[in-house]
């Protein structure tokens, strides 16, 4: 019963993204909504759809007449956004003025930052992999994974902070003036996973990227850079 009234409900909803508003106009739309509410308890999905339907009555509707529709789809929508981003689309996000998940992400990260529980940081790294193709992006998503990696230990975590810190070293290309964080962050990782588990090309890697950071930057980053390389070379030499 519950699966045929949101197969209704995404019929009307698609019918209006046509350009056909009638659906979510008429009277039964607003039944299928009282229905849905009777077959058993809420959860995203039933609150999604319903969320979805008012916000394409406000849109279909004169000015005047959607006032309660796009109450109702705020109130909705910034119940599943308070759970999780990603429950709200990104139209509906731009509309309604709601972070994205990558916005989100970042926030719950500062928070774990500045002493928040571990949960912060678990729905970071989660929402941060949802939109992971920019520079930026990636950087803070490598971040969030170190912070896990130091909090569990786990090298997974490593691995893939290395992963997406090359990605957007890659991505910003030399003439970025990000480049240099992304680099710094880069070659730290490689030195923590190098002293884990010894492998030769990790600090050779770390080595070569210090070189260039030393080389490309100034000021108070090229005296960090100069003493992360000093520390990749002692490393090497002690292995030798």
């Amino acid at each position: 019963m519950k699966d045929l009234l949101l197969a209704e409900l995404d019929a009307r909803i698609a019918r209006h993204g046509s350009g056909d508003s009638s659906g979510v106009l008429d009277e039964r739309a607003l039944a299928l909504v009282t229905e849905l509410a009777a077959s058993g308890d809420p959860d995203a999905g039933s609150l999604g759809r319903v969320a979805a339907l008012h916000l394409c009555r406000y849109q279909a509707l004169p000015p005047e007449d959607g006032a309660d529709d796009l109450r109702l789809a705020m109130d909705l929508y910034r119940i599943l956004h308070s759970v999780d981003a990603r429950l709200v689309p990104p139209e509906a996000r731009a509309l309604l003025g709601f972070a994205s998940p990558r916005e989100a992400g970042i926030a719950l990260l500062r928070e774990y930052e500045r002493g928040g529980p571990v949960e912060h940081l678990e729905r970071a790294v989660s929402l941060l992999r949802q939109e992971a193709d920019q520079p930026d992006d990636l950087h803070s998503l490598a971040v969030a994974l170190v912070h896990r990696f130091e909090r569990f230990g786990q090298r997974a975590d490593l691995d893939e902070a290395i992963g997406r810190s090359r990605y957007a070293v890659a991505v910003a290309g030399p003439d970025d003036p990000r480049r240099a964080g992304f680099q710094s962050a880069l070659a730290e990782s490689l030195l923590r996973r190098f002293e884990l588990t010894a492998n030769p090309s990790d600090v050779e890697e770390a080595i070569a990227v210090g070189r260039e950071l030393v080389a490309t930057t100034g000021g108070p980053s090229r005296a960090q850079a100069k003493a992360r390389l000093a520390r990749a070379l002692t490393r090497r030499s002690e292995q030798t």
